[in-house]
């Protein structure tokens, strides 16, 4: 007598299989999946090397640095595109939504302590970050003076805003969730199958995070020590993905004024 849970089990192993060459075949190896994943190791990797750069060169006046909150967070911003990238390669999408929020909510207000308590040692920053910085909210971008001016610093402010709160659709229980959950599950794109569109959505919302996080990284470096990334490593790198991030290319233009 034949087991019906191993028949089942058979049935089911057999159908994922057969999933998993269809997808592999048609998906995965088609060119626009294989771009989306080259652009996505791209993005990472200037992202992550541009970040070390900034570490690297902050050795320079450590005393000065060891202050600063944005600049001590560099190993937390690298660990996460690391996270990032694993998690995209693997087809999981909403955490890369959650940890991005927390990234972009994080150096916003690691910034605006940065020039908030300039001069001071990180003790006080630290303390000030935790009486004076609202928990969970986003609107303490409206005190930070950005390196732009006029409509410019509008839109950034905008931007990370806009940003923070369509990611808090992942963060917490909500409709929308829902709603991308059953469409995705009705075309067959289960964790790991996921379509060249859904990577290219998530990949131009990575993007657009890490332009804002390095514009505001770049800002709390400084003037002088960014603009001296830019004529040593990166005008030559025409390859650097972030020439064309809207606020990164703003922010070095206004560096060679």
């Amino acid at each position: 007598m034949n087991d019906p849970i191993e028949e089942l089990r058979n049935k089911l192993k057999e159908a994922f299989f057969k999933k998993e060459a269809d997808w592999t075949e048609k998906i995965y190896k088609s060119q626009q999946y294989q771009q989306e994943l080259k652009y996505l190791r791209d993005i990472s990797k200037d992202f992550v090397d541009s970040l070390r750069y900034i570490s690297f060169y902050s050795t320079r006046a450590g005393k000065i640095y060891d202050n600063f909150l944005c600049i001590r967070t560099i190993d937390d911003l690298i660990q996460s595109s690391i996270g990032i990238l694993f998690m995209v390669e693997n087809g999981i999408h909403n955490t890369v939504r959650r940890e991005l929020r927390f990234l972009i909510e994080m150096i916003t207000k690691y910034v605006l302590v940065d020039y908030a308590k300039m001069g001071e040692n990180f003790q006080v920053k630290t303390e000030y970050l935790k009486d004076e910085v609202p928990n969970s909210s986003i609107e303490v971008i409206e005190d930070y003076q950005t390196p732009f001016s006029g409509d410019l610093e509008k839109e950034f402010r905008n931007e990370v805003k806009d940003l923070f709160y369509k990611s808090c659709a992942y963060v917490h229980p909500s409709k929308r969730q829902i709603d991308e959950q059953m469409r995705n599950f009705e075309n067959g794109n289960t964790i790991g199958f996921e379509s060249a569109k859904m990577l290219s959505d998530i990949n131009r919302t990575i993007f657009r995070t890490y332009d804002m996080i390095l514009t505001m990284v770049f800002h709390s470096f400084g003037h002088s020590m960014s603009k001296d990334l830019f004529e040593q490593i990166f005008n030559d790198n025409t390859k650097w993905k972030y020439h064309k991030g809207k606020y990164t290319k703003a922010y070095k233009g206004l560096l060679f004024i």
